[in-house]
């Protein structure tokens, strides 16, 4: 199965939003369409799907036309029950009468139990949580049994986890189709596709895997910002930001969410910020980009390796003060607990306490015997408000 869009142009009114346009797409292709707003994306998207006619140029699948499924950005809140909504994607195939019949439930339920929602079948549309909203629209997609699906940013307005789970459902269930999915998120679609169109004005000006198409020239031609591409076995982007500030350095060891109060209020005091380790995409990592905090980094979900470890040692060993936030410690980043031993053997570290560490241990006893000394040469604070004060007093002394 292909698709094949050739020497697309599109106008809405005068405007030409599409130009010249040439695609092809395969069975099994997952294509991540990323560009900046107003780069032409949905209108691309809607096009293929035949909501828009096009000016000049034709859309090809297989020479014919074949079923295919949209989801589009946004979708109308309704009253009808989940097993209802997923039944709208049987309307191409009902009769005249437009009545389901028994093959079209069981194609419904179906697409429910693949996203493992099939126990809000009976649950009103309008009362469920957007991601629950987002797998009913995409269940009531896959009950279409399209072989071509487009999804116009499916995970908008959703929580990372819910992102991820929502991405890694696509990617599941798509192994046997083309899905195009216009994304605003680049680290998100190269967690997941493996093509990358990168799209500007109204053209493609980059196609390929992800390993071809994303670095540091071509994001810069596309989006306009200046990035550093990693590539620790998966590839992820990093916002370049310069911070103009000169002060006291503070290097901060947190995760999942621990530093997020912290680092604002580290930041809001004048002090430049370093933070890590950090897995990319995590919502630290991301808080310490928008400042433009340097970050020492690793691969999303993977644990900790020796060279990002020594990475933060290096940055501790140039920081005039170290705090170790109220994370918990497991398998992933234990080698963090390592490096705020090593900080407070420099007589840097304060150790803020909200929580008992015991709560926070999914390690085991060695981890136990590592907190406590470093409890021993640390300054122990219960809460952010108190690092401020903690740290002039360190850096005073």
């Amino acid at each position: 199965m292909k698709l094949k869009v050739e020497n697309l142009t599109v106008k809405l009114g005068s405007n030409e939003i599409l130009k010249d346009l040439t695609i092809e797409a395969k069975e099994g292709d997952f294509i991540a369409l990323l560009g900046p707003n107003g780069s032409g994306k949905s209108t691309l998207l809607r096009t293929i799907f035949g909501v828009i006619k096009p000016a000049r140029g034709v859309v090809f699948f297989d020479g014919k036309e074949i079923e295919k499924g949209y989801l589009p950005q946004e979708t109308a809140d309704t009253n009808l029950n989940v097993i209802d909504v997923v039944l709208l994607g049987r309307t191409p195939y009902l009769g005249r009468i437009k009545i389901p019949k028994k093959r079209d439930l069981e194609i419904a339920r179906k697409a429910l139990r693949d996203l493992g929602i099939e126990k809000l079948a009976n649950r009103r549309f309008s009362e469920l949580s957007g991601g629950e909203k987002q797998k009913v629209l995409l269940a009531r997609l896959f009950a279409q049994e399209p072989k071509i699906i487009l999804l116009d940013e499916p995970t908008a307005h959703l929580d990372l986890s819910a992102q991820l789970e929502i991405m890694g459902l696509i990617k599941e269930l798509s192994d046997d189709r083309i899905v195009i999915v216009a994304l605003h998120d680049i680290n998100l679609a190269l967690s997941f596709a493996n093509c990358i169109f990168l799209i500007r004005d109204g053209r493609i000006l980059f196609a390929g895997s992800p390993k071809e198409v994303i670095n540091e020239k071509n994001i810069k031609e596309v989006f306009n910002v200046e990035v550093s591409v990693k590539k620790h076995g998966q590839i992820y982007v990093i916002p370049k930001i310069k911070s103009t500030k000169k002060g006291k350095k503070v290097h901060v060891i947190c995760g999942g969410g621990s530093g997020r109060e912290l680092i604002h209020l580290l930041n809001s005091n004048g002090f430049l910020i370093s933070a890590g380790v950090l897995n990319a995409l995590d919502s630290d990592w991301e808080i310490v980009s928008e400042i433009g905090g340097e970050i020492i980094d690793a691969p999303p979900f993977s644990q900790i390796s020796e060279e990002a470890f020594q990475r933060n040692l290096e940055s501790i060993r140039n920081s005039d003060a170290v705090v170790l936030a109220d994370l918990s410690f497991g398998k992933g980043n234990f080698k963090n607990l390592l490096s705020a031993k090593y900080a407070s053997e420099l007589g840097k570290l304060i150790v803020v306490e909200k929580t008992d560490f015991q709560n926070r241990n999914f390690v085991g006893r060695v981890a136990e015997e590592i907190y406590s000394e470093i409890l021993k040469n640390a300054k122990v604070v219960k809460n952010d408000e108190e690092v401020i004060n903690a740290i002039q007093k360190l850096l005073s002394e």
